[in-house]
């Protein structure tokens, strides 16, 4: 009877080994981000979409433009995906908004990974139940590390027949705002975090890293100085015209330009040390919607990404996303371009149809010069009673 029952486990084993068969060696991962047969590999940068649950169409219709036009394998959102001071703190509405930007995206079966940006969680759901709403589709890639910040996430990308990866895209929630005052800077376990991942990659062909978060770090200020209002190029905080003006040093800029001020911590937290010291190829930014520098310090690319959105500020015709085109046989090789609204369509929008405070302060102007509008009307209307009931004498002559 024993002898009965052993063979019926060892049957057993058989066939679930069967069913599930163990990975051979040198056998690829089906489910992994690989590159094309050219051996490229094409990610969409999507940086602040900052609607409500009723978004935009405008938006809407650049999102769907630019996933058709840049034929993207990975989808990246770059933070503001929703703008939570507007939607305030009903699930029912987050949700709403969250799926209306990522729905293009999974009806394309793309994969897509996010960070978080400092309106995500303002006045509105916490980012852990966002994130959960993100994860509910398919093709979210994004984890959650147990350090600071929410939905940190390290990305393999393997050339067309590797086994080992050959670049590693960065995914890091840059926070919202710091204690300290001004915005928020990625904390130290984060860092850490970032270093001892990639330590467990061999020193002699350890991937090329590139790095994604939503709040630049503080050496932008490098690729900029200080300048009078009047000069050529010149440029201030987009809130504040009375605020520093700066121009942008052109030999630092290959490409794009600084309309806005960026706006990093007042902190620095360490990042770009440790990226410098680990040879981060390159770094993208949202946040600063109408700036698309791409630059370098110190060895390091530092590149921005225009917002997408049009419910807050942006740049009229030069809304748009970023492409990423990247090469896994020659993984510290990329190129990138901003693809924009004038780009796709025929149709010039209008101040009206893109103002350049958004639809969200726009309408708050469109109030604001009505009622200047009535109380004018008023003002005439009671002027004229007046001097209809205290006609003025008539001039003897």
């Amino acid at each position: 009877m024993m002898k009965r029952w052993l063979s019926l486990a060892i049957c057993l084993v058989v066939l679930m080994a069967g069913a599930f068969p163990a990975k051979a060696a040198g056998e690829q991962d089906d489910a992994a981000l690989r590159a094309r047969d050219d051996n490229t590999f094409r990610v969409l940068i999507v940086a602040d979409t900052q609607d409500t649950e009723k978004p935009q169409e405008r938006m809407l219709q650049l999102l769907e433009a630019e996933l058709d036009a840049a034929d993207p394998d990975l989808v990246i959102f770059l933070g503001d995906n929703i703008y939570g001071p507007s939607i305030g703190p009903n699930d029912e509405k987050v949700e709403a908004a969250i799926r209306a930007v990522i729905d293009p995206v999974a009806a394309r079966s793309i994969p897509f990974g996010i960070v978080f940006g400092n309106h995500d969680d303002e006045n509105c759901m916490s980012k852990e139940k966002q994130l959960a709403i993100y994860r509910s589709y398919p093709g979210c890639l994004n984890e959650d590390p147990d350090i600071s910040g929410v939905g940190n996430t390290c990305l393999e990308i393997y050339a067309k027949d590797a086994e080992d990866p050959a670049i590693l895209l960065w995914l890091i929630d840059s926070g919202t705002y710091a204690e300290e005052g001004g915005y928020a800077y990625v904390k130290q376990d984060q860092i850490d975090w970032f270093e001892s991942v990639l330590a467990t990659y061999s020193e002699t062909d350890r991937p090329v890293s590139y790095a994604f978060q939503h709040i630049p770090v503080p050496q932008v200020f490098e690729m900029v100085e200080e300048a009078s209002p009047f000069s050529k190029g010149a440029f201030c905080s987009f809130a504040n015209p009375f605020s520093t003006w700066y121009t942008q040093k052109d030999e630092m800029i290959r490409k794009g330009r600084f309309v806005e001020t960026p706006c990093p911590p007042d902190i620095d937290g360490g990042q770009f040390a440790s990226w410098k010291e680990n040879g981060l190829k390159a770094a993208f930014f949202g946040h600063d919607h109408t700036n698309d520098y791409e630059g370098t310090v110190e060895g390091v690319d530092l590149v921005s990404t225009c917002g997408i959105g049009f419910y807050s500020y942006g740049r009229g015709d030069e809304h748009g996303a970023r492409l990423l085109v990247l090469h896994l046989d020659q993984p510290d090789v990329y190129e990138t371009e901003m693809i924009f609204y004038k780009d796709l369509f025929d149709k010039h929008l209008t101040i009206f149809q893109a103002p350049v405070i958004g639809a969200e302060y726009g309408g708050y102007l469109t109030m604001a010069l009505a009622g200047a509008v009535v109380l004018v009307v008023v003002i005439i209307f009671v002027v004229r009673a007046i001097r209809k009931k205290h006609p003025k004498a008539k001039k003897k002559r």
